[in-house]
């Protein structure tokens, strides 16, 4: 067997097909010589609220351990699924029974990279952050990653502006509401937000000097683009692999691509999103982490299927948890959900905030600020998208123990909670 790389979802692959394959062969390529770390701490660690140690998730111990053979510091340059071989960058290749791509994603840039530039997806692009001696940024966008790049370079002395294009941070996460209370707690310390602004131009040549936008010129030395992921698919179109209507790798269930014996999962992939049911690119760890184990066990024969991906917003912002799944009333609406069918539950209390999304009575999604407990029941709820009136019928003699137990904690919740129309 081979998996072409090292993320997250390629070792959980290799884990999972040992774990149930003792003496499959398993050899491991990626561009990268590192064990796996984790990119969803390199904001930390470019703040200096850990080391680089304290990135790594696994050691090159754990490879040995599972008997993976490490092909680190390579790039694959050909995939031939026919004839069963991959071609490596030094002239070398390597054949396979069964092929698994965990290839990944990389973040969107505009324009060319310049010193100056960066972006935060790897450890290398954390290690040139924080080699860059820099004092005034622009993070464009203000998704997760922007919003945590931004609070760690702040927590570096930085003075730092957010440059997003439409009307509120965390667009995809958050609705107007919850983001306007994020937004000034990030003001609060020190963050400028530039909303319904965009970029367009870099200013400078082997120096960065500013920030060009469609409304006025930003001076900085630093611009960090955290504009979205796009999905490594080049490798596996070249091959003959089919790609889905979103751009990611179309797989199955069982994450079997088209070409017999060769399976995909992680960032790479096309996945349909458990709460609206659509194709979509959710690229996340954790999604990522059930894909590799989805095609490990199906990659040496015991069949494994893939229940679907699920959108997660969780960061911490200046001491808040904030959390984010489902649907947001905003999705709903571009999705074409009549707004005289979205309701909400909504409310305050000193430092703790939620948003409930309902569509059709059916709890669809959530917004939290310092959650409580609750916030698993919830996620719970929007999981299954059964109607809140039937949920509360549903205590009775003929629920399992286990039903029962999850609607006896759940109902307090929705006690005496009023739903409002979403405006």
């Amino acid at each position: 067997m081979v998996i072409i790389g090292n993320g997250i979802a390629g070792f959980s692959a290799a884990a999972a097909a040992r774990r149930l394959s003792a003496e499959s062969e398993i050899v491991m390529t990626s561009a990268e010589a590192e064990a796996l770390y984790s990119p969803c701490v390199l904001p930390e660690y470019i703040s200096g609220q850990i080391d680089r140690e304290k990135t790594y998730v696994k050691t090159f111990e754990d490879y040995e351990r599972l008997r993976i053979e490490p092909r680190f510091g390579r790039v694959v340059e050909k995939v031939d699924g026919v004839a069963g071989r991959i071609w490596l960058d030094n002239g070398k290749s390597v054949a396979f029974e069964r092929l698994i791509l965990a290839l990944g994603s990389r973040a969107i840039e505009i324009g060319e990279h310049k010193p100056g530039t960066f972006v935060v997806k790897s450890l290398r692009d954390a290690d040139a952050l924080i080699k860059h001696r820099g004092g005034r940024a622009v993070v464009v966008g203000s998704g997760a990653i922007g919003i945590e790049v931004a609070i760690a370079l702040r927590k570096r002395g930085y003075e730092v502006v957010i440059l997003e294009a439409r009307s509120r941070i965390l667009p995809l996460g958050l609705d107007q509401e919850a983001a306007n209370r994020i937004q000034e707690i990030l003001k609060q310390n020190g963050i400028d937000i530039a909303l319904n602004e965009k970029a367009a131009l870099v200013m400078g040549g082997t120096k960065i000097e500013g920030l060009k936008t469609d409304r006025r010129k930003l001076k900085c030395d630093t611009i960090v683009w955290a504009i979205g992921m796009k999905p490594n698919v080049e490798l596996a179109r070249s091959a003959g692999i089919r790609m889905g209507a979103t751009g990611g790798i179309q797989v199955n269930s069982r994450m079997e691509t088209n070409l017999p014996g060769v399976y995909a999962c992680g960032d790479c992939i096309e996945t349909q999103d458990t709460v609206s049911g659509k194709a979509s690119l959710n690229l996340f760890w954790h999604n990522a982490n059930r894909q590799g184990r989805v095609a490990g066990c199906n990659s040496v024969g015991f069949p494994s299927d893939y229940p679907g991906s699920e959108n997660m917003l969780n960061l911490q912002v200046f001491g808040r948890q904030v959390v984010g799944f489902g649907l947001t009333v905003s999705a709903l609406k571009e999705g074409g959900v009549d707004p005289a069918k979205i309701s909400l539950m909504e409310d305050e209390k000193g430092n703790t905030y939620y948003r409930l999304v309902f569509a059709d009575n059916a709890c669809v999604g959530a917004q939290f600020i310092n959650p409580g407990r609750e916030a698993g029941l919830i996620w719970g709820l929007v999981r299954q998208r059964k109607p809140v009136d039937l949920l509360m019928e549903s205590f009775g003699r003929n629920e399992a123990p286990s039903r029962r137990a999850f609607l006896t904690r759940v109902k307090p919740f929705f006690r005496g909670r009023n739903f409002v129309q979403a405006a």
